[in-house]
């Protein structure tokens, strides 16, 4: 059994990752109580020497408030959709010796990867400098899935700021 523990976001503004990965599954949840989400996704192929890579496939949330996460999670990179074909978005990541790199949602609205793995700390950012967040987990996990689930905490962090800035009128 591996864990994928830690934090993306600040301390007033972030979400807490309490997963765990055993054999081809990942479970969990990010997030609090009342403001969190359930993790339960499943790989296959990783360990079947598929050419393509390894597919990840599950949800995360309810099946009202969660979203979908399907595509290719190997060793060299990410290539997953967070969400249905019309309101999901795409998470692009290269993946090269401890560097997890890319973009999760489109060329204009979306926002830059840069993640780095040192001792079992994975540390880096999703976002710009200003309206970004920060990341640090402390993982034994293969770096495609814990740079994952970091973009993951990330997705439901925005869905979470959305709905409460179109609750609050803003």
């Amino acid at each position: 059994m591996t864990q994928i523990k830690g934090r993306v976001g600040g301390i007033g503004l972030g979400f807490d990752l309490a997963l765990e990965c055993i054999g081809n599954k990942v479970w969990g949840r990010i997030g609090g109580i009342s403001n969190g989400a359930d993790v339960q996704l499943e790989r296959h192929g990783h360990q079947d020497g598929d050419p393509r890579g390894g597919h990840i496939s599950g949800r995360v949330g309810g099946s009202v408030m969660g979203f979908d996460v399907v595509g290719i999670c190997s060793a060299q990179r990410v290539e997953v959709r967070l969400g249905g074909v019309t309101l999901g978005e795409d998470l692009r990541l290269e993946i090269t010796e401890n560097i997890a790199t890319g973009r999760y949602g489109g060329t204009f609205e979306g926002k830059d990867v840069h993640l780095n793995l040192h001792d079992s700390t994975l540390e880096g950012r999703i976002g710009g400098p200003i309206e970004g967040k920060s990341v640090r987990i402390s993982s034994d996990a293969p770096l495609e899935v814990s740079a994952l689930m970091a973009v993951v905490a990330y997705k439901l962090l925005e869905d979470q700021n959305s709905h409460s800035q179109g609750a609050a009128g803003v």
